[in-house]
């Protein structure tokens, strides 16, 4: 029998027994997201040669008027050297000639008679990019552990490098059980409900940033539920099952994993909603178990298994972003447990959404996020102070409470 265990308990045994997947080498268009296991460092620097800022003029001295040599665009190389008194016609990015102290844009010149004139006061070095002003050969610009973002790949690209060394994505697969459960494109018959944990499971693992493998429905039969696990096992690197997870004579998953040869880490947490939760290895991968009520399922998916798959791609196990909120309202709860209750935040402060039954997922959508109650607590008075752990679609500047 395993021993109902704190919320933090639970996440840190769960961080404890999940392992980043072996990092390879990705190209650039699949490392957006993906956590950075390498140093990126420039070969040469840049720009690799001095260039010019402007289209306009080269000089080869200060002098406000000069004789026209010749011409450079981008792409090409000066076969001249400019000599005091002397200029040539330049465009933006083009190496300057040897010989070069300033460049001046075009509409501060006048041109006639292959004579060129500047109407401005010039300084030396003016709308040069002098060689290595971005970086120089040897700087690491990336540097990991990092997340990598589209701006991240545009510097891998201008230094050269077509793939990097990251952790890839997770392959995640869900596995439902329950024989209550319908196929969407089914009709309801008696008693049935629709498999919609599973789709809502799939949405939340791609907002991780990982790949979802959606499985059959395990029936409510130890050998059906074994055979998806099998077929879950040489899918994926990580297994998310959603109900059977309690303590009910046809809840199978733990018995199933436990004769599949799994090490059962946890099950069950004291907490409301989500306490039938179980963490697990099964030949080398991590198993969640979450609850099969829809509300309890997405809490416990945002608590635990978010921060595990963070962790599988190379994170340091990240979760729901957390700040403080004043309570619009008085708020009680049963001691003992630490209580995750959805509210909406406004210029008031934090509000319930209305009855915290684990059924009524419609009151997900309509939250912010969970405010968290600790178990010693039995009720906060209006104006106290909480915490609330932020869905990721919440913009911090939303919460005005």
């Amino acid at each position: 029998m395993h021993q109902l265990i704190s919320v933090d308990q639970a996440l840190a045994t769960i961080l404890q027994g999940t392992a980043a997947l072996a990092a390879r080498d990705l190209p650039l268009e699949e490392v957006p997201g993906r956590w950075l296991l390498q140093p990126v460092v420039a070969r040469e620097s840049h720009p690799y040669f001095a260039a010019s800022a402007m289209d306009g003029y080269a000089l080869g001295s200060l002098e406000r008027v000069a004789r026209l040599v010749g011409g450079v665009a981008a792409g090409e190389v000066a076969g001249f050297v400019l000599k005091p008194g002397e200029g040539c016609r330049i465009f933006t990015g083009a190496p300057v000639p040897e010989g070069t102290v300033a460049v001046v844009p075009q509409e501060e010149t006048e041109v006639q008679d292959g004579q060129l004139t500047c109407t401005a006061e010039l300084e030396a070095g003016q709308h040069v990019r002098p060689a290595g002003e971005h970086f120089t050969a040897g700087d690491a610009l990336l540097k990991p552990p990092r997340q990598l973002t589209a701006a991240d790949v545009g510097v891998a690209a201008l230094l050269g490098y077509p793939s990097l060394k990251c952790v890839p994505q997770a392959r995640v697969a869900l596995v439902a059980t329950g024989d209550e459960l319908v196929e969407l494109d089914q009709p309801l018959g008696p008693a049935q409900v629709r498999n919609s944990n599973i789709y809502t499971m799939q949405a939340q693992v791609v907002a991780c940033g990982a790949q979802a493998v959606r499985l059959p429905i395990a029936p409510d039969r130890p050998e059906a539920l074994r055979a998806v696990l099998e077929q879950a096992l040489s899918e994926a690197d990580a297994i998310i099952t959603c109900g059977g997870a309690s303590v009910g004579e046809r809840d199978y998953v733990q018995s199933v994993l436990r004769e599949m040869g799994a090490d059962l880490h946890l099950w069950k947490v004291a907490m409301r909603p989500g306490k039938p939760l179980g963490f697990g290895i099964l030949r080398g991968k991590p198993v969640v178990a979450l609850p099969g009520n829809p509300v309890s399922c997405y809490v416990t998916f945002e608590l635990f298994v978010r921060p595990l798959l963070d962790k599988l791609q190379g994170g340091p196990g990240r979760g729901l972003r957390s700040v403080e909120v004043k309570l619009a309202e008085e708020i009680r709860k049963k001691q003992g447990l630490r209580f995750f209750m959805r509210c909406r935040v406004n210029e008031d402060g934090a509000r319930l959404t209305g009855s915290q039954a684990s059924h009524l997922f419609r009151s997900v959508a309509e939250s912010d996020g969970l405010l968290e109650l600790p178990e010693e607590i039995k009720s906060l008075p209006k104006g106290a102070v909480a915490r609330l752990r932020v869905w990721p679609w919440v913009d911090g500047g939303e919460l005005r409470g």
